[in-house]
């Protein structure tokens, strides 16, 4: 395969730099592949839910308290501001991980060579796939388990498994931006 090349001379910064044709490119190069896309579009919709519920919540207990000073709360505020921030928990955790939101205490990792690093947060990684994963689906099972009784919240009297079971969804959210996070880590990319 002959490919063109063209060397170009800059006059104000002597350096020559040199410029390939695309078809040079590995086929992966600039455009992430489905899983990376997938991964990225779920967490970053997820956490703009996050974002409005957050919203939504602050809204509320603002609207409440001002309205406690001439008649009665709104009743079940509790139950949505509860509700509410569980949406804004959880659907926000894959986001956090893939823009490196959460806590990372690298002190003792960075003295290791860089195989050992990779093999250390490869198994940290595995780790936490395997909890959150089973943590999701536990959670499903417990919204099934709370459709199949009947159970509504106290005060409104609203079925809330729905709810539950959406929560569900960060959680597997996370596992994938994990699971993207490892791939990047034997990539090179991290």
């Amino acid at each position: 395969m002959v490919t063109e090349q063209s060397i170009q001379l800059d006059t104000e910064n002597p350096k020559i730099t040199a410029h390939k044709d695309s078809t040079d490119a590995p086929p992966s190069a600039g455009k992430p592949n489905i899983f990376f896309r997938i991964t990225d579009s779920l967490n970053q919709g997820l956490a703009f839910i996050a974002g409005l519920s957050l919203i939504c919540m602050m809204l509320l207990v603002v609207f409440n308290s001002i309205k406690r000073l001439f008649s009665d709360p709104i009743s079940g505020t509790v139950e949505l501001v509860s509700w509410l921030g569980a949406m804004t928990a959880v659907f926000s955790l894959g986001y956090a991980q893939l823009h490196k939101g959460h806590v990372f205490i690298d002190l003792l990792i960075v003295k290791f060579p860089s195989g050992l690093q990779k093999l250390t947060h490869s198994m940290v990684n595995v780790i936490s796939i395997l909890f959150f994963a089973m943590a999701g689906w536990q959670i499903t099972l417990y919204g099934m388990g709370l459709k199949q009784s009947g159970v509504v919240s106290e005060t409104m009297q609203v079925a809330f498994y729905p709810l539950v079971i959406l929560c569900s969804i960060g959680f597997f959210s996370l596992v994938l931006a994990l699971i993207k996070e490892t791939i990047e880590v034997w990539r090179g990319a991290r």
